[in-house]
């Protein structure tokens, strides 16, 4: 295995992790999740996420550790 998919492997598991972790985190660091229609608050004092959005980032998060397993394992 050369330095790269060792590279790809461990950020992605890094990632794939955090986004299982983490989910309100990873929106409140993104503009996905982070947006506010009056845009009159302070950023990120919008309140919680909802909680679809929560488990896209959760799928997102599954996905990246499926690549991860596959280029461990390939």
């Amino acid at each position: 295995m050369d330095a790269r998919t060792t590279l790809a492997i461990g950020l992605g598991a890094a990632l794939g992790v955090f986004c299982l972790a983490r989910p309100d985190v990873v929106l409140r660091l993104s503009a996905f999740g982070a947006t506010t229609p009056d845009r009159t608050g302070r950023y990120g004092d919008d309140g919680a996420a909802s909680s679809r959005a929560t488990w896209v980032v959760r799928a997102l998060g599954a996905a990246c550790l499926a690549v991860t397993v596959y280029l461990a394992f390939a």
